[in-house]
């Protein structure tokens, strides 16, 4: 039979002396809850060990209402992954079933074996026991791990945290998980239609590849903070989020890049092209402002050859809430039509903040056709300025005449810069377009001395 105890002591390869308890102490006088607690910071292998320090400990790990699975930060050989299976399983089957179970870890490094560890068949009891936080993070190694295609169903989950992990169709569809209010998706591999969730308050997606050759959704109405940072494939579209309060859209490596013609975009035509359509059709539907237009704080931050967010101004739906908006090296084209756009959807915007690169990005090219309001600008324009910036260009200077040749006034304007002063770091603040220009002219005779 296998013996649970030894576990720790011999996966190794080299039996290990087990602690032994050496008479009363203080902690004895803890309650069992409180011991429990203390034990539930632990690797379950280690916590399952502190039943040979006294007839009192024999079975208090057997209702900790954390379960730590980990191997760690071991690297497992076919040997390993067998001894951890058989250990897990034990550990599942003799804890104590009318113990509630608030969290369960997974945390594995790699494994090199023909045999994988029984993750699905852990997530599935942990389930089970009503766990209320689930949390599998397995090593980069072995991003190629599947979990099992099927809907997870729960009561009582309330957060899932998932990192390189392959992803499926039906593990995405969480309609049986009514109070899971956050999930968090890292390095994963997606192979999804749709993400849906009524429940869902707090979503974060980051460094995952998105596969599939038509546009994912994300369908999560509940949503009150979004964050979709470095994602691989194509971006994901997002459907209405009316309770959204704050987003955050950063954008590098994806697949939304226009090749209609080389160092542009058809987002500038009325011919969409089949990769700036939404779902492959050519539609041309909006793809990420419309389900952020409820927001009250949007980060919207892009490489310069990532077409998304000028494409979706197209359709540009107005930001009624909106009151700090960031917003990255994409809207400094020719004629800052993709700022003038924003500036015209935004009638309550407060802080506008433009975050620049330390290269410039070419100020020519294709000028967007963007969606007009019939309105020069939104009547209530933005109260403060913020201009962030590695080094103090042309880019900068185009902003504040753009800015005051469309008659904008601010009342604080703050820049801030890293180098390409005598002073190195410095941040500058004025409190009208006019002044900022003079001393910018000025800052740009003295660095030509």
């Amino acid at each position: 039979m296998f013996n649970i105890m030894n576990y720790q002591a011999t996966v190794s390869g080299k039996r290990r002396p087990v602690p032994v308890a050496s008479g009363g102490n203080r902690i004895d006088a803890l309650p069992d809850e409180v011991l429990q607690h203390v034990l539930s910071f632990l690797p379950a292998a280690q916590a399952v060990q502190t039943c040979v320090l006294a007839r009192r400990w024999r079975g208090l790990w057997k209702s900790m209402p954390i379960l730590r699975i980990t191997s760690e930060g071991r690297t497992l050989n076919r040997q390993g992954v067998r001894k951890l299976n058989k250990f897990v399983n034990h550990l599942l089957l003799l804890r104590d079933r009318i113990a509630s179970l608030h969290t369960c870890e997974v945390e594995l490094s790699t494994f090199r074996s023909q045999d994988v560890p029984e993750v699905n068949l852990w997530i599935r009891h942990a389930l089970l026991c009503q766990a209320q936080t689930l949390t599998v993070h397995l090593s980069h190694d072995n991003n190629i791990f599947e979990l099992e295609d099927l809907p997870l169903v729960s009561c009582h989950l309330t957060r899932l945290d998932l990192c390189n992990v392959v992803l499926n169709d039906h593990i995405l569809n969480f309609s049986s998980c009514p109070a899971l209010e956050e999930l968090r998706i890292e390095g994963c591999y997606t192979h999804a239609d749709m993400i849906m969730s009524q429940s869902l308050k707090r979503l974060t997606i980051l460094d995952c590849i998105f596969y599939l050759t038509t546009r994912a959704r994300i369908s999560s109405p509940g949503l009150v903070a979004l964050e979709l940072t470095e994602l691989w494939g194509r971006t994901p579209l997002l459907e209405s989020m009316p309770s959204l309060v704050t987003g955050s859209i950063k954008l590098a490596n994806c697949d939304d890049c226009c090749r209609k013609e080389d160092g542009g975009s058809c987002f500038s035509d009325n011919d969409t092209c089949e990769i700036c359509g939404a779902n492959n059709d050519g539609s041309g539907d909006c793809v990420i402002l419309n389900g952020l237009s409820e927001a009250e704080r949007l980060e919207l931050t892009a490489e310069p050859s990532v077409y998304v967010f000028k494409r979706d101004l197209i359709w540009c739906p107005t930001f009624s809430k909106l009151k700090t908006l960031l917003v990255g090296e994409w809207c400094m084209d020719a004629n800052l039509g993709a700022l003038m756009c924003l500036l015209q959807h935004t009638p309550v915007l407060e802080k506008l903040t433009i975050q620049l690169n330390e290269s410039p990005s070419i100020l020519t090219g294709t000028e967007g056709m963007y969606k007009s309001t019939g309105q020069p600008f939104a009547s209530n324009t933005p109260k403060v300025l913020e201009i962030k910036c590695e080094k103090m260009d042309e880019r900068v200077h185009k902003i504040l005449t753009f800015l005051s040749t469309n008659d904008i006034h601010i009342d604080e304007i703050n820049i801030e810069h890293s180098v390409g002063s005598s002073e190195g770091t410095g941040s500058w603040t004025f409190s009208s377009l006019d002044s900022a220009r003079l001393a910018l002219e000025e800052h740009s005779v003295e660095e030509h001395v």
